[in-house]
């Protein structure tokens, strides 16, 4: 009963984002939900699908990614300047068990949840590493 309850509330989710994010400007609205709402338009669709949420969360993995190297090379610089190599090599050590911690829970979320989370899941993990990296450099 559980089971079904979490993948009813993720699914409901991700079939509903398009109007959990109607409040908000569209230059206000992360990478996800932009390429969401365009392709819908794009492509004349009803609603979200599989396929929606699958191109569209490895295009915002993607950026996410690109936003990780470039503060973990801020974070390179700023241990170098602060004489802490320390700090950099631990940063690439927890990077490692990170992302070890991310291809194993997403892939427990696709097995028990259901396929959009195979990319669904990853995309929200690596938008939450930003954030986190983020309060690393500042």
């Amino acid at each position: 009963m559980l089971k079904f309850c979490c993948k009813l509330i993720v699914l409901s989710s991700l079939f509903c984002s398009t109007w959990l994010y109607a409040q908000t400007d569209a230059d206000q609205q992360d990478e996800y939900n932009q390429c969401v709402d365009q392709t819908i338009k794009e492509m004349q669709l009803e609603s979200i699908n599989n396929m929606v949420v699958h191109s569209c969360s490895e295009q915002a993995k993607k950026t996410y990614e690109e936003k990780i190297v470039a503060l973990i090379d801020q974070i390179r610089t700023q241990s170098e300047e602060y004489k802490q190599p320390e700090r950099y090599q631990d940063i690439l050590k927890s990077q490692r068990l990170w992302k070890a911690y991310v291809d194993q829970e997403c892939n427990n979320a696709g097995s028990y949840i259901g396929s959009p989370m195979y990319s669904y899941c990853p995309m929200q993990e690596y938008a939450a590493r930003v954030k986190q990296l983020e309060e690393y450099v500042n």
